[in-house]
């Protein structure tokens, strides 16, 4: 197997109020492999999730995302909440443009990454609509076109 993408060894998350989230949680993800997390509620896929992408530090053990990080410092990992958290001011081509933007692309600069992220999602032609105009289901995928990598990220 080559070098994984993403390395997580004993990852433990216990929470200033101690409580333990996640212990010795171990894995590794090979580029182009698709993984699924799955256990009961509250036994810590999410609070894995949020570690490998940055938003919370673990308590024990280490991770590394094998790839270059962001200019904010965090690795280039997509994340999708349960639920679809846009800004609902804001059209689905800027929802979309978000992290590219935060990664100091221009509208203009992303306009292709863009457009390329809504088709592979079926939603071409929606990038004038609002979160408010479209379905749960629509406004999953914006999220998931928002939080997928680049081209030539991983």
């Amino acid at each position: 197997m080559s070098s994984p993408v993403i390395s997580v060894e004993g990852v433990g998350k216990r929470f200033d109020s101690g409580t333990v989230a996640l212990a010795n949680a171990s894995l590794r993800v090979a580029h182009g492999e698709f993984v699924a997390l799955l256990g009961p509620s509250g036994c810590g896929k999410s609070t894995l999730l949020r570690i490998i992408a940055g938003l919370e530090q673990p308590s024990d053990g280490r991770f590394e995302v094998a790839a270059r990080p962001t200019r904010a410092g965090l690795p280039p990992v997509g994340f999708v909440f349960q639920e679809p958290t846009l800004m609902p001011w804001a059209t689905v081509a800027d929802n979309v443009w978000l992290p590219l933007r935060l990664a100091g692309q221009s509208r203009e600069q992303a306009r292709d990454a863009i457009q390329a992220q809504l088709r592979s999602v079926g939603l071409a032609g929606f990038e004038g609509a609002f979160p408010r105009e479209l379905s749960g289901g629509m406004k999953m995928r914006v999220s998931i076109a928002r939080w997928s990598p680049s081209p030539g990220c991983c």
